[in-house]
């Protein structure tokens, strides 16, 4: 996914000498106290240090590592985004079930140079418990292109504008046993430089790039023998897909995309493409030692992602007395199979032979059509189908979705999501329940370069 040939000096971040193998230092956290969060994000441009270097970044408050805010069901948050760039910018909340207009997960929102937009919302009380993030969703205007040629969703988040979310509230559906576990926040992305600066211009996310936890290069993570750790883990990149594995330690499902799993999956691996987040149990090796989180070679059908070191996890201390993994999480959801479907769809993602344009339904994207509709209540099936020769992870703002089949195999319901691989050549059939919200809202591949070249489409949901 080359749209051109990288400038000259375009390449990895060169890690200093000593910068891996310190403890993870885990984002700073604004949380919500007393039922509301309120703070302020300020976007500018600045000079800080990854892995040991001084790199020209965009960052929220000053930090390459953004802020995580922690909110809980039912809390009201009030975001103020200051801008201190000089290019527009704005913000998505992604996952998070809520309005998206107004001064809520409204995407339409630009926040020029100078200016400042407050957002606003009540999480509502039923919301699901998890990971969820928040980054730049910039959709330059027609009448400002010639002037911020460089700016859209991926160049921002490239560049660092992306932070979590954490919707508190997870443990309360584990036994009593599993309440009091250790957590990590654990951040993917990945960063190429030229010079002293981020690549803010084609990129190429098949190029070598130097991946990132928290922030830092190959951190160490601590565990003792058989302890269990909750990982709240999630893909705040803007192209590249992870596949994690952590020798001798399977990952416990408990959570896919903050919604709670009905039974716990034991996965050797987990696949993380942009905006991807799985909520696990990791348990300890039951004797010291050393071990290499990491992510294994993947095939994305364009690009093709080499194994890599993410981070050491360092095994020691007491041993402890190995807690079981519940046989369900959170039982009771609905299955949409059960509804009948107002409406049946076919969604065709595909793309020109040179990879530089993407199409919905043969369209690219238009901000003034409304490309498809629904009605408040009803639901939906959608059968998404991809006929270009690389992998697109679908995205839905707003509903999250189930799962009914991929290439014709039907999936066993487990929970909601709001992302889903389309297999080269392939298709999955989706349901989407719209409750709760209307308003215009969208779908999107989220590899943020196919985002950018037009792999988008409005949804007008109305009473």
């Amino acid at each position: 996914m080359s749209p051109a040939p990288p400038p000259p000096g375009v390449g990895p971040l060169r890690p200093a000498r000593g910068a891996g193998g310190v403890p993870l230092r885990e984002p700073r956290v604004y949380r919500s106290r007393h039922g509301v969060l309120n703070v302020t994000l300020i976007a500018s441009s600045r000079m800080v240090r990854i892995a040991g270097r001084r790199v020209i970044a965009k960052v929220y408050d000053g930090s390459w590592v953004a802020p995580t805010l922690s909110i809980a069901p039912g809390d009201l948050v009030k975001v103020k985004l200051v801008n201190h760039l000089d290019e527009p910018t704005n913000l998505h909340f992604h996952g998070l079930e809520i309005s998206p207009g107004g001064h809520a997960d409204n995407i339409f929102v630009t926040v020029n140079p100078g200016r400042s937009f407050q957002y606003r919302f009540r999480l509502p009380r039923d919301a699901p418990t998890g990971t969820f993030w928040y980054h730049s969703h910039l959709m330059v205007p027609a009448s400002e292109a010639a002037r911020y040629p460089n700016a859209g969703s991926e160049e921002q988040v490239f560049d660092g504008l992306s932070g979590l979310i954490e919707v508190r509230g997870l443990t309360h559906d584990l036994p009593a046993s599993l309440r009091g576990l250790p957590q990590r926040y654990l951040a993917l992305r990945d960063v190429q430089v030229h010079g002293d600066r981020i690549v803010s211009r084609d990129i190429d996310s098949d190029a070598p790039t130097t991946r990132l936890v928290d922030g830092q290069y190959d951190p160490t993570v601590t565990i003792a023998p058989g302890q269990t750790q909750l990982w709240h883990i999630a893909n705040i990149g803007a192209d590249i897909f992870y596949r994690l594995s952590l020798p001798g330690s399977p990952f416990e499902v408990i959570a896919q995309d903050g919604h709670p799993v009905i039974h716990p999956d034991r996965e050797p691996t987990l696949v993380l493409p942009p905006g991807k987040r799985w909520d696990v149990l990791v348990t300890g090796a039951s004797k010291p030692g050393r071990a290499s989180l990491q992510t294994l070679p993947y095939d994305q059908g364009d690009d093709h992602y080499p194994r890599a070191r993410l981070a050491t996890v360092v095994t020691r201390g007491a041993a402890r007395r190995a807690v079981p993994t519940p046989r369900t999480i959170l039982p009771h959801q609905l299955n949409l199979l059960r509804i009948r479907a107002a409406r049946r769809r076919t969604i065709v993602f595909s793309e020109n032979p040179a990879g530089t344009s993407f199409f919905i339904n043969g369209r690219s994207y238009d901000p003034h059509q409304i490309d498809f509709r629904a009605r408040l209540g009803t639901v939906q099936q959608w059968e998404i189908v991809n006929e270009t020769d690389e992998q697109h992870p679908f995205h839905l703002h707003t509903y999250p979705m189930q799962a009914i089949s991929v290439d014709g195999v039907p999936v066993a319901f487990n929970g909601y999501q709001d992302e889903i691989v389309l297999p080269i050549g392939g298709y999955v059939v989706v349901r989407v329940h719209f409750v709760q919200f209307t308003g215009l809202t969208v779908f999107h591949c989220h590899i943020l370069a196919h985002e950018d070249m037009g792999m988008m489409a409005n949804l007008l949901v109305t009473r």
